[in-house]
């Protein structure tokens, strides 16, 4: 049992000189002494020692892993906001473009649009214009078809009157 602890402690990183002296203490046909405990305490020491060691190595190598691995990240990133970016740059102008050419062309339609208006408007105007001036020429003619039939009634009645008068 001795030889397996020994081996135990020296696996887990005690040195040897501790290593026997703890499985000497822990021999049943062995007495101990307040120096035993010590040397027990000092074996815990020692693999704490050891264990904050190895936790420490373990941590500064996965922090530099860490940082290895940001960096490339962080340069892929980078990497690839230059080329969405770029990307963006090229289809914005390209964007900006095209609604150039389609304001153009609708300010080239509306303007067509706002002439063929006018134009309709005006004719429209003219028509109007024409047509209330044939109706006020028609009514003008009419009054005085009526106003001279009236006097010519008149006339024909005193002619009429006086013949027979007379």
């Amino acid at each position: 049992m001795s030889d397996t602890l020994f081996n135990q402690l020296k696996n887990i990183g005690i040195s040897e000189e501790l290593a026997a002296k703890v499985s000497a203490s822990l021999d049943p046909d062995y007495n101990a002494s307040k120096k035993d405990v010590l040397i027990m305490q000092e074996a815990i020491f020692q693999h704490q020692a050891l264990f904050n060691q190895k936790m420490a190595d373990m941590n500064a190598k996965f922090d530099a892993e860490f940082k290895q691995q940001k960096a490339e990240s962080d340069a892929r990133y980078e990497k690839q906001k230059a080329e969405s970016d770029a990307r963006y740059e090229k289809q914005k102008a390209e964007s900006d473009a095209r609604k150039a050419e389609s304001d153009a062309r609708y300010h080239e339609v509306k303007a067509e649009s706002d002439a063929r208006y006018h134009e309709v408007k005006m004719d429209s105007m003219r028509a109007y214009a024409e047509l209330k001036t044939e109706i006020h020429t028609t009514i003008n003619r009419q009054y005085l078809v009526t106003f001279g039939s009236a006097l010519l009634t008149i006339a024909s009645v005193l002619a009429v009157n006086w013949y027979f008068h007379v």
